[in-house]
């Protein structure tokens, strides 16, 4: 074993009990410090520049749950250096691309059946088309964990590896997609705030999906 934070597959051990994680720490993590709440006020504002705010909070977000994982302090230091913080994102949101292209193809496929008059097909494409979007779903939080915790960037264009992980996450990784939900549901309050506070309310969302799955997925080296 390596004690280096990029640490290559055979390396990982997955906790047997990994420690619970409640609803009330979860959500508490974002806001808890003020370096943490400067960046949700950064990110959310980031979020007013297309595509490319939003590329950087995967970034950031990828290097919080590194971080966390090896215990740097502070967690939050905030976007810089935003060319590096931008590279990160950009893998993150390619592999987001990768794992849902099968639906997003079996759904296009799906229309142009049902165009064809080929209704039986088009429903079979459909229902295919469902359960690659579920299964790319359900097994992205699991590679973009260990991708931010061991740089290992295979987990973005493997996702029989990331599902794989998401399995041997058991209860507590189904336990955090629970606080995902319920995470993403709150942040939707932000609307009332004339729309713009629901871009600092999903920064802070996210930042919980993070802090939910990385205590999920605890490893050892």
């Amino acid at each position: 074993m390596t004690d280096s934070p990029f640490a290559t597959d055979s390396d990982e051990v997955v906790q047997p009990n990994p420690p619970k994680i409640s609803l009330r720490e979860c959500f508490a993590f974002p806001v808890r410090t003020p370096e943490g709440r400067r960046d949700i006020l950064i990110g959310g504002t980031l979020l007013l520049l297309p595509l490319v705010g939003w590329i950087l909070n995967l970034g950031h977000r990828l290097g919080v749950v590194h971080r966390l994982h090896h215990d740097q302090q502070p967690i939050f230091h905030g976007f810089s250096p935003y060319g590096r913080t931008f590279v990160q994102g950009l893998k993150a949101a390619s592999a987001i691309v990768i794992y849902l292209l099968p639906s997003v193809l079996l759904a296009t496929l799906s229309y142009r059946l049902y165009l064809a008059g080929i209704s039986q097909l088009a429903a079979l494409s459909a229902s295919l088309c469902f359960l690659a979007f579920a299964l790319g779903i359900f097994s992205l939080p699991g590679g973009m964990t260990y991708n931010a915790v061991y740089g290992d960037i295979s987990y973005l264009y493997r996702p029989d590896r990331a599902f794989a992980r998401a399995r041997a996450g058991g209860r507590a990784y189904l336990h955090a997609w629970m606080i995902t939900l319920a995470a993403i549901c709150v942040s939707s309050i932000g609307i009332l705030g004339l729309g713009v506070g629901f871009l600092y309310a999903s920064v802070w969302a996210w930042s919980v999906v993070g802090y939910a799955f990385s205590r999920a997925l605890s490893l050892k080296v």
